[in-house]
C-alpha cells in the first residue's frame, strides 16, 4: 500500500533536499504508525496527523493512500 508522508521543520532533514519533505512509501498491509516512524528512522518525539486528524496512537493501522504529516514536537518555556 502507498503512504504519502510530509515531514516538517527539522524532520525534513531525514529526506533528500530535493524531496522538499515529501515521500511516498510502500508499506505492508496492516502496517501502523509505529512502523512508519521506525522506517523513517525518527527517534525524537513527533506530532502526527493522518488525513488531517491528529493521531496519538502509534498502533493505529494505516490504509492505502493515507496522508501522514509529522511535526517535531516542541517543548520549552520559562
Amino acid at each position: 500500500m502507498e503512504i504519502h508522508v510530509q515531514l516538517y521543520s527539522i524532520l525534513r532533514e531525514i529526506l533528500p533536499p530535493e524531496s522538499k519533505g515529501k515521500i511516498v512509501l510502500q508499506m505492508e498491509e496492516g502496517a501502523n504508525l509505529r512502523g512508519l516512524v521506525e522506517e523513517l528512522g525518527i527517534t525524537r518525539k513527533v506530532v502526527i496527523s493522518v488525513n488531517n486528524i491528529q493521531e496519538m496512537d502509534l498502533s493505529r493501522k494505516l490504509q492505502d493512500n493515507d496522508v501522514v504529516k509529522m511535526f517535531s514536537s516542541i517543548s520549552g518555556g520559562l
